[in-house]
């Protein structure tokens, strides 16, 4: 009885000490070895093959700042201005003198005096007044009526024609318009007009 004791006192001393004794650490898994088979995984996962005849999507990028392809714009000035309308003379307004008479006077056009005067659509003139007079022509089929107009916002080629009873071809022929629908509002256009504007 005095054995049993004591072996009953180390026993229950060792259970105590298996009990509080610290928890096996659970062992770090390597890094590098965990990438390894993670990438062996993946390899054999097979992908997505596109279909017969089809192309696969590509990423969307960013379209460049630029105009779209083939849309090219009118010069803000006719392309007949071009034309070598000689070396300018200069004239001096007269009281009475107005832009169609002095075009009719010197065999041109109010249209060609309002490019080389920087006058845009204006046809007023005053006594005193220099102007540049041009030698050449504008235009082989130029008459002294033709004038500069400038488009305004909303307007066609069509219209314009119709707005000055001249026909489209002749419009388009005057200012060397391959395609009628490339106007744009600011534009300046030569009017072919064959006699005085109707007011």
């Amino acid at each position: 009885m005095k054995l049993v004791r004591p072996l009953l006192l180390i026993a229950g001393c060792l259970a105590l000490a298996a009990c509080s004794a610290a928890p096996a650490e659970t062992p770090t898994p390597d890094p590098v070895a965990v990438q390894t088979r993670i990438a062996r995984e993946l390899a054999g996962i097979p992908t997505a093959a596109p279909a017969p005849g089809r192309t696969p999507l590509a990423s969307p990028t960013p379209a460049p700042d630029r105009p779209p392809t083939g849309a090219t714009e009118l010069p803000s000035t006719p392309t007949t201005i071009r034309q070598d309308l000689g070396p300018a003379r200069e004239y001096t307004v007269q009281t009475g003198d107005t832009l169609s008479s002095i075009a009719a006077r010197f065999n041109t056009s109010m249209a060609a005096i309002q490019l080389l005067n920087n006058l845009n659509d204006s046809q007023v003139v005053r006594a005193g007044q220099t102007l540049k007079l041009p030698t050449g022509q504008l235009h082989p089929e130029e008459s002294p009526w033709w004038f500069i107009y400038i488009v305004q916002p909303g307007e066609t080629l069509s219209n314009i024609a119709a707005k000055f009873r001249v026909p489209l071809p002749d419009l388009l022929r005057v200012n060397e318009v391959a395609n009628p629908g490339l106007v744009r509002a600011g534009q300046r256009l030569i009017i072919p007009a064959r006699g005085p504007r109707a007011t």
